[in-house]
Parts: C-alpha cells; sequence; structure tokens
C-alpha cells in the first residue's frame, strides 16, 4: 500500500532554487501543501510555490480551481500582512479569472502587488503562473484586524 503523502514527497523533491518549505503551514494551509517561499530579494517582491500533486487535480484531470484560490488567497494574504505592518488581516473579497489550467507535475507559482493600504484595507493584485502561463489573474482586498480571528485580547478593554 501507498502512503497517502508518497506523491506529495516526490513532488517535494523537485523544487526550483531559491524556494523554501514553508514550516508554519498549518491548519487548512498544511492540507493543500507543501507550498514553497522565495523570500524577497528586493525586500518587497516574494513569490510562493508547489508542485502540482495528484492531490490538487479535479476529476478532469486538471489543478482544481479552488486549489488555486486557496493557494493565491494565502500569498496574496500575506503579502497583505506584511503591506500592513506585520497586522492581522482577512479576505474580504478576492476576484479570480480563469485563463489556463494547471498541469500534473506544474510547478506553480504565485507572485502579487499591492496597490493600495488604507488605514482598514490592504488592496492586492496576484497572478498564478506555470512557466510561461499565465493560469489565474486576481484582484482582493483584505480587512485589517486588531488581532487575528479567534485570538483572544490580551487585555481586558477598559
Amino acid at each position: 500500500m501507498t502512503p497517502p503523502d508518497a506523491g506529495n514527497a516526490a513532488a517535494a523533491a523537485d523544487v526550483p532554487p531559491h524556494f523554501e518549505l514553508l514550516r508554519d503551514a498549518s491548519g487548512f494551509g498544511g492540507l493543500v501543501g507543501p507550498l514553497y517561499i522565495r523570500k524577497p530579494r528586493d525586500g518587497r517582491t516574494f513569490a510562493w510555490g508547489f508542485r502540482v500533486a495528484d492531490k490538487h487535480l479535479n476529476i478532469g484531470g486538471i489543478v482544481h480551481g479552488g486549489m488555486l484560490v486557496t493557494f493565491a488567497d494565502q500569498c496574496l494574504g500575506a503579502l497583505a500582512f506584511f503591506a500592513a505592518g506585520k497586522q492581522p488581516s482577512s479576505t474580504v473579497d478576492l476576484a479570480a479569472s480563469f485563463v489556463a489550467p494547471g498541469r500534473p507535475g506544474d510547478w506553480i507559482e504565485c507572485t502579487g502587488a499591492v496597490s493600495r493600504v488604507t488605514r482598514e484595507l490592504v488592496f492586492v493584485t496576484g497572478r498564478v503562473t506555470a512557466d510561461d502561463r499565465t493560469l489565474v489573474e486576481l484582484k482582493g482586498i483584505w480587512k485589517r484586524l486588531d488581532r487575528w480571528l479567534g485570538e483572544k485580547p490580551s487585555k481586558s478593554p477598559r
């Protein structure tokens, strides 16, 4: 019997240079991984990536659109987090335009840019690619939060 993560181990072995395993991927993020990050070279831009495994495919044999949007939401959400000075945020809107399919074995990357930061919101655009193919184009808005949802306040509000 093949272990359930055998395909992921093989996929993890084929990661482009400069990408490192995202070690703190827990909860939902841990289910869709392994995910990788290329840290900023210029202090502003970074990329996330993953190698397509069987668990990422839909019944048609291409990467499930939900996987691509989940992946982009995590990447662009991290971008919003850093753009807001490491302030927690939550996705309030994420529009995705699917352009081309992801295929088995593809190395898929997500990159993004912050278009505006206000007192309450962060506006981000992004792109998911495989090789030179654009798979998804995205626009999103993240709400800046006082703390992570589900986290109790550190002090009593008096």
